[in-house]
């Protein structure tokens, strides 16, 4: 019998040794990787003067190539709570309105409060810092680079030159939110106070109905099965009731104000919808962990919230242009990855960006904001050597924006860019998506430091 000639065999020490050559080759190839790509993005990326609001423009200007005709751009930051992004944001929007012509801006905030914010900017009755601590939610108000837009807006719209007034917005889900002055259920008592004006007697027998129920201590309220079911019940009577009365309201009231009011009927619905996702019994402290249910709460949530932008841009018609604003994670076109206490999601939920982006394709810009440090003020951090964050941090500029859709342009870039990269999220934890895909452009901030606090009003 003729025998097929055997492979010569490995000891255990030579075996190791072919692994360890294979890695080491391996992570040679990943170095090289990065470094051709953070090449390329030195050779791409566009230097900031600054993030604060500044009197040049002209490094900004190529934005409006990368922006272009379209009608939404969405801005991410990276944490809540850091003065860069918001203090970028505010000379972004400054841009945009001045050069590009956008009409309104949209946070991430309770929408029935911003309507105050809204006539402040419009009439300038009251006080820029009381109005942001009363009508932003989750104590936005209370950073001095919100009450900062909010005055700027004021004073360009009482320039009688600018004959288009811009608007602000909020788009979150709201049931009043930290430090607002409205109650809790502030949709809910827009809606029946806008039907109280054609049907008194429907709006009183509603409201006995729901806001003893959604006063509750506990924010977000623990409410029974049979709770939610009565709640659901009566808020789809409310819009419904408000639509069949429309035309009587449209001629007791403004055409604004039936639209605002109808928009706080389908945000009751909203607030239903989440709340009935809410895992039962869940406990406020984040610090203890997540359910691995909460993915449908926040998927539901980011799906309103989209709904809600759709809703703004059409109150600004067809020349109206949007700056949306919102955490890198909410902005992005991408299910929400990473680590931490997020990796428990049973599946990770869509995101706010990836049904815009659906519904306004080419239409809507999203810039993400990529930082490598804190700086003093916030929690020490270790930057991961392999995150985008990292590879920014080697390009060059302190803060540098890059058109991350140029990559297609670039053999070595587009490959680099097509695996999943980490990014710095929440000052210390990392998201993971593909970047091209879940943003088209990166503003990259290389230390972030804390929001500046508002003084107290004496």
């Amino acid at each position: 019998m003729t025998h097929l000639p055997q492979p010569p065999s490995l000891s255990l020490r030579s075996a190791g040794a072919f692994v360890l050559m294979v890695l080491g080759i391996a992570k040679s190839h990943a170095q090289q990787s990065s470094a051709t790509f953070e090449r390329w993005a030195a050779s791409r990326a566009i230097p900031l003067v600054s993030v604060d609001p500044v009197k040049t423009t002209a490094d900004l200007r190529q934005l409006a190539s990368i922006i272009g005709s379209a009608r939404i751009v969405a801005f991410g930051e990276p944490a809540h709570g850091a003065h860069q992004p918001l203090a970028f944001r505010n000379r972004l929007f400054r841009y945009l309105v001045e050069e590009l012509g956008f009409t309104a801006i949209a946070i991430e905030s309770g929408l029935p409060e911003s309507r105050h914010v809204q006539a402040f900017i419009q009439t300038g009755v009251g006080d820029a810092q009381q109005i942001a601590h009363e009508y932003l939610s989750y104590g936005f108000g209370d950073w001095r680079e919100n009450v900062e837009l909010i005055q700027w807006m004021r004073d360009y719209n009482a320039n009688p030159a600018h004959r288009r007034k811009i608007r602000f917005y909020g788009f979150d889900i709201s049931l009043g939110g930290w430090g607002s002055a409205i109650p809790r259920p502030a949709p809910f008592e827009a809606a029946l106070s806008l039907l109280s004006r054609a049907d008194s007697a429907s709006a009183d027998r509603l409201r006995g109905v729901l806001l003893p129920v959604l006063r509750l201590p506990d924010a977000p309220p623990s409410l029974t099965t049979d709770e939610l079911n009565v709640i659901s019940t009566a808020v789809d009577e409310l819009l419904s009731r408000l639509e069949r009365n429309r035309p009587v309201l449209l001629v007791t009231t403004s055409a604004a104000d039936y639209e605002w009011g109808h928009r706080n009927a389908v945000l009751s619905q909203q607030a239903i919808r989440m709340l009935r996702a809410m895992p039962r019994g869940m406990s406020q402290d984040f610090s203890a962990g997540l359910p691995a249910s909460i993915w449908e709460p926040l998927e539901t949530r980011d799906v309103s919230m989209a709904h809600n932008v759709r809703w703004i841009l059409a109150q600004e018609g067809t020349a109206g242009r949007l700056l949306v604003f919102a955490h890198n994670g909410h902005v992005m076109n991408a299910r929400y990855r990473g680590t931490g206490i997020v990796s428990v999601f049973a599946q990770p939920p869509n995101q706010l960006g990836v049904y815009l982006r659906s519904a306004f394709g080419g239409d809507l810009v999203i810039i993400g904001t990529s930082s490598a440090a804190n700086g003093s003020g916030l929690s020490a951090a270790t930057l991961d050597t392999t995150s985008l964050d990292a590879s920014f941090a080697r390009v060059g500029p302190r803060r540098f924006y890059l058109d991350l859709r140029s990559s297609r342009y670039s053999r070595d870039a587009r490959e680099w860019l097509a695996q999943p990269r980490l990014l710095r999220a929440n000052f210390g934890a990392f998201d993971l998506n593909v970047p091209p895909t879940a943003f088209d452009v990166i503003v990259f901030i290389d230390t972030l430091t804390p929001a500046l606090a508002v003084r107290p009003t004496p």
